[in-house]
């Protein structure tokens, strides 16, 4: 290692567990200690505990942020097995109350037959008004009822520091457990969920940012490890990515810092590229001054399997980031 090679490179390079090859996209869990064998009893109980403060989350009017927070800590803290049982607590337990919508949609019919029965009577009009005005006040009702009751308790976790992150992993987490069990029930709370994180993560809640080799090791390490398209080689390759003639832009969400749910990498060339290999080969970048094109040669997401799944979704960022580098072409 040179003398260029700053404290940070090394930082880079250990915590991302560079191989002199391509790096694993995303990069492998680390392998847990030695332990003697797990009670059988503690997963069980501990799923109990993250179980009652998922019904303290969703029973209150307002959800209690201690609740929240204990919740998230004890989620985290399950094992696959336990994760899926939450999950379908959450969807069975907590599903759009089914019995009060009945009650409601009986006493709508019976509303609207009366006051659609009574037009051609004395005061009908009288009545009529009151009528509607009962079927509005019904009309709210059935809204209101067809709600999930999970949906207060996502809402509440999104305000919550860090539960933009944890919607992130539960959805993971339910995608992985419809692949075992297609229920309905499991479809209906995924459907609801990715509706919110579209809106939560809208590219109008995102920032863009230049991603260069002054930022943390944290952050460049994310970039090595979560390289899906091109993996990086080593601390050269991805200097040279980061240098003269590239660009680096990251999309950051407020409630996830330091970590982009997207990266876009982009060559400054002065002619179209005929391939790839024109653009990874290791030769002097051209000077930025005679570049003519600039060419989008790589998108990854760091929130693998979550929410930016869809790469046309991915596509809004990369004609956003389009308009950034107008003045460059």
């Amino acid at each position: 290692m040179t003398r260029s090679h700053t404290p940070k490179s090394l930082a880079v390079l250990l915590r991302a567990r560079m191989h002199p090859d391509s790096i694993p996209s995303p990069p492998p869990a680390p392998s847990p200690p030695a332990s003697p064998e797990p009670d059988p009893s503690a997963r069980p109980a501990a799923a109990s505990s993250v179980r009652h403060w998922l019904h303290a989350s969703i029973g209150a009017a307002s959800p209690p942020p201690a609740a929240l927070e204990c919740f998230s800590d004890g989620y985290r803290s399950l094992d696959r097995g336990g994760r899926h049982e939450i999950l379908r607590s959450l969807a069975t337990d907590y599903d759009v109350p089914r019995a009060r919508v009945r009650d409601l949609m009986r006493q709508y019919v019976s509303v609207s037959a009366t006051g659609e029965g009574g037009g051609e009577q004395p005061g009908a009009e009288r009545e009529e008004g009151g009528a509607a005005s009962a079927l509005y006040r019904m009309e709210r009702g059935l809204r209101d009822a067809l709600r999930p009751k999970y949906a207060g308790f996502l809402e509440a976790m999104n305000a919550q520091p860090g539960g933009l992150k944890l919607l992130a992993v539960i959805r993971a987490d339910l995608l992985a457990l419809l692949g075992e069990e297609n229920a309905p029930v499991l479809r209906a709370l995924d459907g609801y969920l990715k509706e919110k994180l579209v809106t939560w993560l809208s590219p109008a809640a995102l920032a863009l940012h230049q991603i260069t080799w002054d930022d943390p090791a944290s952050l460049l390490e994310k970039i090595v490890a979560y390289e899906a398209v091109h993996p990086i080689r080593n601390l050269i390759d991805l200097k040279r990515r980061l240098g003269v003639g590239r660009r680096c832009f990251g999309y950051f969400h407020p409630a996830i810092p330091g970590e982009p749910l997207i990266f876009i990498e982009v060559a400054l060339l002065k002619d179209m590229a005929t391939s790839i290999q024109e653009v990874l080969l290791d030769v002097p970048p051209i000077a930025e001054c005679e570049a003519k094109c600039a060419l989008f040669y790589s998108i990854s997401s760091t929130q693998v399997n979550k929410v930016f799944k869809d790469y046309k979704y991915q596509g809004k960022y990369c004609a956003s980031l389009s308009d950034k580098l107008a003045p460059t072409n």
